[in-house]
């Protein structure tokens, strides 16, 4: 007799689905690369992304350009903010890689999204600061930029 399997929500298989990639790219603590801009905030999120986690704690972080001068003023704070997120120090240094930005994603008409000032992303930032929730957090600073984004536009 043939076992029949019940539908499983997506949520619970995704961690599955993505291990074995994350591992094979040294984030093994897949969530630094999945939760990037709820850990160190839109701004520098944005300007930058995980590349992979090393055995000795060394995380590579991938920027464009000058932004690597930027953040290692500001790497005691995303140490800070990683060994917050994982209630450990799983991050104990930051190398930067230098790497062009990813196309950001076209929209349904084959068009790029339009970017935020960084004015007003800072203007978001401190609007949603008080937000407990870092899920929620993050959604309501990429709606926000999204808006202010598109007011700039039309």
């Amino acid at each position: 007799m043939r076992k029949t399997r019940q539908a499983q929500p997506l949520a619970s298989l995704i961690g599955r689905i993505t291990a074995r990639s994350f591992e094979a790219r040294g984030l093994a603590a897949a969530g630094i690369a999945a939760e990037w801009p709820a850990i160190v905030g839109e701004t520098i999120a944005a300007r930058s992304w995980p590349e992979r986690l090393q055995p000795d704690g060394t995380l590579r972080v991938c920027v464009a350009g000058p932004v690597a001068v930027e953040l290692q003023h500001l790497e005691p704070q995303i140490l800070e903010r990683v060994a917050t997120y994982y209630g450990y120090r799983a991050v104990t240094r930051i190398a930067y890689v230098n790497r062009a930005m990813p196309a950001p994603e076209p929209d349904a008409e084959g068009r790029p999204p339009p970017e935020c000032d960084s004015e007003s992303a800072v203007r978001v930032e401190s609007a949603v600061d008080a937000t407990r929730d870092r899920r929620l957090k993050a959604a309501l600073a990429a709606l926000g930029r999204a808006v202010l984004a598109r007011s700039r536009v039309t």
